[in-house]
């Protein structure tokens, strides 16, 4: 029967989809006999929808494409190294050479292996938002139609509606968030069955309508889940916190005049999620530094949101499981060589990307106490030499799980992609204490509770940063969250991106200011849609 539900909503959805762009921009409205007046009957029917919802995300947004590699990669001091055949692409995105990037397609015969990563790592699929669409589109039906449940079912309480619609609610911010920040100014709408055409809404805009949806439906959503499997991989209050915490810290990077009413927020929802979420219910904790494998093994304590990639969760495919084992797309695959992982037989011996070593030397100073250089870095006894050469013997194990072995297999690193967790919250709750510059002492205590956590020195004492308390948090985050999507966004929304000193790949003032550090918008956006402009810069 739970079969047949998912075989159900999927033709659903797939039928209502195959309408997108065909006659209106954004019209995915399906007919009434798809709608689901016959479909919301019961819980259960709540939850397969609410389920697809989330598959959507999963598949369209954090696998189907590297999403979260291009936040790592992306104007970021990684080097493409001697490894065949030839990542030419790690070159152009660490440059912010977008539109060569996105429209490189792979040739055959001579010169294949310099395009060969097109058709692995699909950076051509980039500039589509469609997928993104897609999730607002069923997360507004999901919405809208859920109260429909206890209407058909008088046992289904009103607490349990709110909840649905609180998840909702939060995957739809969710995926405006990601787009803004890939794309800048984009389509906002929040009705169920969209058919007009849209014009784009200014990002902060959004940012600031997320905020206010996100803030009316927080509490709706349980700290955790009583089932363990749920954890982290459903919206809980602890991931909207985060992504309240967030898209507040975006509007502060370009409200300008509003900036500290956005710190200030932050601020509060930190607090509530370190003091109650944490210290009061006891859903949330930061593990300690030798137990990293099972942050990124998915559903942790540590955890407030992400996406499971692990192969034990696959569903069948033609091919038996489905093809998430090219990693090429994923930030672990780059940064691991043999025993461990080995994308490529041609050089199993060779990582396919570095980190500078003057970059790896200013997170990482040579002969300070860190345990994260033990645990992701010289484990399995790697020479520190590594760490720090800029060549394809670098290799970092934060996303590798020794619990099953040394050896190449698809368990080791069957991580989740992390997209909130509370190190994350605690870092960016100090960056903004740090710039209200009212209580230094606060924005140090957090920034000591991750470098405890962690074994490293605490500030001022070590690593200060010239006794910057916000350049020490800055280079935390750059420490702490490798290889988790957060770098070039950090960057953005800062201003660190045009400042040599934070970046080492840095973007000029006109450039940024005419919208360089977005991605180029598909040109199928236009179609039927009069008022749908294209980024200018990538034009």
């Amino acid at each position: 029967m739970k079969n047949l539900k998912f075989a159900r909503i999927g033709v659903m959805l797939a039928l209502m989809f195959s309408l997108l762009g065909c006659q209106k921009f954004l019209n995915v409205e399906p007919k009434d006999s798809l709608s689901g007046n016959n479909f919301w009957r019961n819980a259960g029917d709540a939850e397969t929808f609410t389920l697809e919802v989330y598959r959507l995300f999963r598949y369209g947004v954090g696998i189907e494409r590297p999403t979260m590699l291009a936040g790592d990669f992306r104007n970021a001091p990684v080097l493409k190294t001697n490894s065949y055949p030839n990542r030419t692409d790690i070159n152009m995105i660490s440059a912010g050479l977008i539109k060569t990037l996105v429209g490189t397609v792979r040739t055959e015969g001579a010169g294949v292996e310099n395009t060969f990563w097109a058709t692995h790592v699909y950076w051509n699929r980039m500039d589509d938002w469609v997928p993104h669409y897609k999730v607002i589109q069923s997360a507004n039906i999901l919405y809208e139609k859920v109260p429909m449940i206890a209407e058909n079912d008088a046992s289904i309480s009103p607490a349990v509606v709110k909840r649905y619609q609180a998840e909702a609610v939060f995957m739809r911010c969710l995926t405006y968030f990601f787009l803004i920040r890939l794309y800048g100014d984009v389509p906002y709408y929040t009705n169920a069955y969209n058919q007009d055409p849209l014009p784009r809404t200014n990002h902060v805009e959004v940012a600031k309508r997320c905020i206010a949806d996100l803030q009316a439906v927080k509490d709706d959503l349980p700290w955790t889940y009583k089932e363990p499997a749920n954890h982290a991989v459903r919206a809980m209050r602890g991931s909207a916190i985060a992504l309240l915490m967030h898209l507040n810290m975006w509007c502060a990077g370009f409200d300008e005049g509003n900036k500290r009413l956005y710190y200030e927020a932050t601020d509060l929802l930190g607090d509530e999620l370190l003091h109650v979420g944490m210290e009061q219910e006891g859903a949330y904790a930061l593990l300690p530094i030798d137990q990293t494998s099972s942050i990124f093994n998915g559903r942790s304590k540590e955890g407030l949101f992400e996406i499971p990639t692990n192969p034990n969760y696959q569903s069948n495919t033609s091919s038996g499981k489905e093809q998430i084992e090219n990693f090429r797309r994923h930030f672990v695959g780059h940064v691991l060589h043999q025993p461990y992982f080995v994308l490529n037989s041609s050089n199993p011996d060779k990582s396919e990307v570095a980190y500078s070593s003057t970059y790896m030397s200013t997170i990482y100073p040579e002969g300070e106490p860190d345990g994260r250089i033990t645990e992701w870095f010289t484990k399995d006894n790697n020479p520190i030499a590594n760490m720090y050469s800029g060549t394809s013997a670098f290799q970092c194990f934060k996303f590798f799980n020794f619990a099953y072995g040394n050896a190449n297999t698809p368990q080791s690193v069957g991580f989740s992609q992390i997209v909130f967790r509370m190190s994350d919250a605690i870092l960016l709750q100090a960056e903004a204490v740090a710039n209200l510059g009212t209580n230094d002492g606060k924005a140090v205590e957090l920034l000591n509770m991750i470098r405890s956590r962690a074994k490293a020195g605490l500030y001022p004492g070590i690593n200060n940063y010239d006794n910057s308390i916000r350049d020490a948090i800055y280079w935390e985050r750059c420490k702490e969250l490798m290889g988790e999507g957060h770098y070039y966004y950090d960057l953005v929304r800062t201003g660190k991106l045009m400042d040599p000193t934070y970046c080492f790949r840095p973007m000029s003032y006109a450039a940024f200011l005419q919208g360089a550090w977005t991605w180029p918008i598909n040109a199928k956006a236009t179609n039927n849609n009069p008022f749908m402009t294209l980024n200018e810069y990538w034009k």
